[in-house]
C-alpha cells in the first residue's frame, strides 16, 4: 500500500510541564499537521508514504523534511516556496483544566502552492490511497484548489480516497462557505471520518445525532451516517472515534464504523494519565485505513484503529511513534501495562 497525504505541514510550540501560556518562558517544538501525521504513522506500520505540501526554503523547512524522511516518508513532492511555516501554540491541560490552542497560520507556504507547481503524474506514481482533511481547503482558495485537483486525479485513476472532516471556524476566512468547497471533495471520497456536528456544518445535511450531548453507541449514528452516504453515493463507510472525557487526563475511547449494510462497534478503551491528546484522531484514521486493508474481520480492523489511537495518547508529539507489533500487543493484551521483558 502507498498513501499520498495532501495538506499543510506545521510547527507546534508547546508550553512544557503543563504550565499556562501566561507562565511560559520556553516552548518545545514538534512537527505535525493532520495529513502528515497519517502518512508518518502508516510509514511506521509498513506502508509506503508520501506528502504533498509546501515549505519555505530555509533551515526550519529542512528540519521538517528531515523529520518526515526519518520516519520513511517521501518528501520529494514538498515544494520549497513561500516565506512562512504554519504554527500553533499549545497549552496542555490537566485534570479539570482544558488544553488551549492558538493558531498562527496566515500566509503559510501551503497557500502559495498552485496545481502547476506539482508534477502530478510523479506524485501519484504507485499510489493506492489519497488522504485529505477538511483543514486544508479551509486555509485558502489555492489550498482548496490543490486538494480538489488531487481528489479529482485520484478518482480518475481509481485510487481510494479518505478524508477526516475537521472543522476550524477561524480558518474559513477567504470568502467561501465550507459547504460549497467540501461537497465536491466528498463526492469522490469513500472513507470518511467525522462527527455529526461537523458533518452538518460542512455539508448542510441535518444530523439528528448532533443534538445528542454524548454519543455512546453506534446505533445513535446509523441514520445520520446513512443519510450522508445516500447524499454522497461514493462514500462507502463513515467512522467516528467516540470520546467520553472524564478529565483532560482521562478519556474513554470507542470506535464505530457504519456502511450501507452493516454497523460495527469496538469495545471501550480507558486511557488515563494522558501524555498528549493531540494527534489521537489522526492515529485513529491511520489505524482505520491500515485495519481495513489488512484484516478481513472488520471488528478486528476497528479494534486495531482504537488501539493505535489509545497508544498515541501515551506518546508526546503530534504523531504516533512505534511499530506494528506495539499496536498489536495493545490490541491482543489480556492485561495492559505489564512490563515487556
Amino acid at each position: 500500500m502507498k498513501i499520498l497525504s495532501v495538506g499543510e505541514l506545521l510547527m507546534r510550540l508547546t508550553v512544557p510541564d503543563n504550565l499556562r501560556f501566561l507562565q511560559a518562558d520556553e516552548l518545545r517544538m514538534d512537527v505535525g499537521g493532520s495529513e502528515a501525521n497519517v502518512a508518518m504513522t502508516l510509514a511506521q506500520l509498513g506502508w509506503s508514504a508520501r506528502v504533498l505540501s509546501a515549505l519555505p526554503k530555509n533551515d526550519l523547512g529542512d528540519r521538517i523534511c528531515r523529520e518526515l524522511n526519518q520516519y520513511g516518508v517521501d518528501v520529494e513532492h514538498i515544494s520549497r516556496k513561500g516565506e512562512r511555516i504554519g504554527i500553533y501554540f499549545l497549552e496542555e491541560g490537566t485534570s479539570i483544566r482544558s488544553s488551549r490552542i492558538i493558531y498562527d497560520r496566515a500566509h503559510a507556504a501551503i497557500n502559495d502552492l498552485v496545481p502547476d507547481d506539482v508534477d502530478w503524474d510523479a506524485a501519484f506514481e504507485g499510489v493506492t490511497h489519497l488522504h485529505w482533511s477538511a483543514i486544508t481547503p479551509a486555509l485558502s482558495q489555492n489550498a482548496a484548489n490543490i486538494c480538489q485537483y488531487a481528489v479529482d486525479k485520484a478518482s480518475e485513476m481509481g485510487i481510494a480516497v479518505s478524508c477526516d472532516l475537521h472543522f476550524r471556524k477561524n480558518l474559513w476566512a477567504y470568502g467561501k462557505e465550507p459547504i460549497e468547497v467540501v461537497a465536491p471533495l466528498l463526492e469522490k471520497s469513500e472513507t470518511v471520518l467525522g462527527d455529526p456536528s461537523t458533518l452538518q456544518t460542512l455539508t448542510g445535511l441535518e444530523m439528528e445525532a448532533s443534538k445528542i450531548g454524548a454519543i455512546e453507541r453506534v446505533d445513535q449514528l446509523v441514520p445520520d451516517y446513512r443519510k450522508l452516504m445516500e447524499h454522497f453515493p461514493g462514500i462507502k463507510r463513515v467512522s467516528m472515534l467516540l470520546r467520553t472525557i472524564l478529565s483532560a487526563s482521562h478519556h474513554q475511547l470507542k470506535a464505530v464504523v457504519v456502511t450501507r449494510e452493516r454497523k460495527f462497534e469496538s469495545s471501550s478503551n480507558a486511557v488515563d494519565n494522558i501524555k498528549d491528546r493531540i494527534g489521537g484522531g489522526d492515529a485513529y484514521m491511520s489505524g482505520l485505513l491500515f485495519g481495513l486493508n489488512h484484516y478481513e474481520d472488520r471488528h478486528k480492523s476497528l479494534q486495531f484503529a482504537l488501539s493505535l489511537s489509545a497508544l498515541k495518547h501515551t506518546i508526546r508529539g503530534d504523531y504516533f511513534r512505534g511499530k506494528l507489533e506495539d499496536v498489536e500487543q495493545i490490541m491482543n493484551a489480556t492485561q495492559l501495562g505489564k512490563i515487556i521483558r
